[in-house]
């Protein structure tokens, strides 16, 4: 049995009974989270640029676009809701943001197809298994080459759960994972601009339309993965292991991570920018509570880093903009420092403008490890860590203690707090009775006979289309 035939196996095999319940909570958890993150991504320019261009498109109206009263096919609903869900950088990661690909899926194609909740959770988690194996099995070069994995392996997450929740054949998603392996794609030369969220959005549409087409007997190559000039040979680099894919499907759940009685294999943002920044933000706040200094106080902010700055995912050293600014850590730590919190607020033209957000980025200093520069990635062997010390004028320097990895996170025990950040990114579209009837549908959604009922309370009061 090759490599696609096994994951098809899998995706169209897989019960909602199979799933831990920490592995369904953390879901219910995550696309609470996303949703949060699409309401407010309508409100934004580029959101409503692409909900302007959907509407022009028209299409059967079974799917709604979230945070709006548009309703349009179920191919157009996925996308903009993965790009609105991606557009503030605020959705989970976890080797990808797997909320923003799959939330889009169970519910365009959940409303149209009135699917249960268990279903849509069940659905989400076998997603969410696929785009993670596969981005571990492509092995971090394939970022390190310049791929942006959330689009690339996205696709075949996307298209894993359009299948199932489709409920097609072994051979009918074989099809679909061929026609979609196709589309695949996305450039990390896109940080910092618009076009970043457009890689969910495309990795949600390519999932949604190539289960549609197989489902009505559109064909592809049935062993697309594999083949020697298939998914694996055009993404793969020198790390790249083919066999490792089919290998851990569903043992251990992918959103599991690490965890056995909580889910681990996902983090949830407290910040909105880039996970790389995340890192030198935990240390930073960290410091401003242990210690009192002020941006004005500070001569420099030194950090030592396993990454080559120039090519590590957030590598704008002088960011032009506040979108570019969300993949900066030079300034996510200056503007951090200056206001001592970091927010929605804090990408804003007024707030990246301010003199003394603007002196304190040129005090911001890193490099890499010496011992780690000029090594092949393959050898850096996962190590990820950041040293940082803040110096003073007045000569004292703060050293922190090694962080290793991202840096903090919400996971299941901070949920109080993913569901403030629900409130907060919801609170410019839905009434506050909306917010918690939805905090309330999603938390229970496995009790949910018509995925439908959900979606509708994510419509604003007045129904407008905006």
């Amino acid at each position: 049995m090759g490599t696609t035939q096994r994951v098809a196996s899998f995706i169209a095999s897989a019960r909602y009974e199979d799933v831990p319940r920490p592995a369904v909570d953390f879901a219910k958890l995550c696309l609470l989270d996303v949703i949060g993150c699409a309401l407010y991504g309508s409100t934004r320019p580029a959101g409503k640029i692409m909900i302007g261009v959907v509407e022009e498109l028209g299409g059967k109206p079974v799917s709604h676009v979230l945070g709006t009263g548009l309703k349009t096919n179920a191919v157009n609903a996925a996308m903009t809701n993965g790009m609105l869900g991606h557009l503030e950088d605020f959705d989970d990661m976890g080797g990808g943001h797997h909320a923003t690909l799959l939330m889009p899926v169970v519910l365009a194609l959940g409303e149209e197809r009135h699917s249960t909740g268990k279903d849509a959770l069940a659905t989400y988690v076998v997603g969410l298994d696929i785009t993670a194996y596969t981005t571990f099995s492509l092995g971090s070069d394939h970022y390190a080459k310049g791929w942006h994995q959330t689009s690339t392996a996205g696709t075949l997450g996307c298209t894993a759960a359009a299948s199932r929740l489709l409920g097609l054949t072994e051979m009918q998603t074989r099809m679909a994972l061929s026609i979609a392996a196709s589309q695949a794609g996305g450039l990390r030369a896109a940080f910092g601009t618009m076009t970043k969220s457009i890689h969910p959005a495309n990795a949600a549409r390519a999932g949604v339309l190539s289960a549609k087409l197989a489902a009505k007997g559109y064909e592809g190559n049935p062993d697309v993965i594999e083949d020697r000039f298939g998914f694996f040979a055009a993404f793969g680099e020198q790390m790249a292991q083919l066999g490792s894919l089919p290998r851990h499907l569903g043992n251990p759940w992918a959103i599991m991570g690490q965890g056995r009685d909580v889910a681990k294999g996902v983090t949830i943002k407290p910040w909105p920018c880039c996970g790389i920044t995340h890192a030198s933000a935990t240390v930073i706040s960290r410091l401003l509570k242990q210690h009192e200094f002020k941006a004005e106080d500070v001569e420099s902010v030194d950090m030592v880093t396993t990454h080559n700055p120039a090519v590590m995912a957030a590598n704008i050293r002088w960011p032009k903009t506040p979108l570019q600014g969300k993949f900066s850590p030079w300034y996510t730590t200056a503007s951090l420092i200056v206001d001592g919190k970091l927010d929605l607020s804090s990408f804003t033209a007024e707030a990246y403008a301010r003199p003394a957000v603007q002196d304190l980025l040129k005090r911001v200093n890193i490099v890499q490890d010496r011992e780690m520069a000029g090594r092949p990635h393959r050898a850096a062997g996962g190590q990820e860590w950041w040293d940082i010390t803040v110096k003073l004028k007045n000569g004292t320097s703060i050293v922190a203690d090694r962080l290793n990895g991202h840096g903090d996170h919400y996971g299941w025990k901070d949920r109080e707090a993913v569901y403030g950040k629900f409130k907060s990114n919801a609170a410019g579209v839905l009434q506050p009775s909306q917010i918690d009837a939805t905090i309330n549908a999603i938390m229970e959604l496995e009790k949910c006979k018509d995925v439908a009922e959900v979606v509708s309370l994510l419509t604003p009061a007045d129904d407008g289309k905006r």
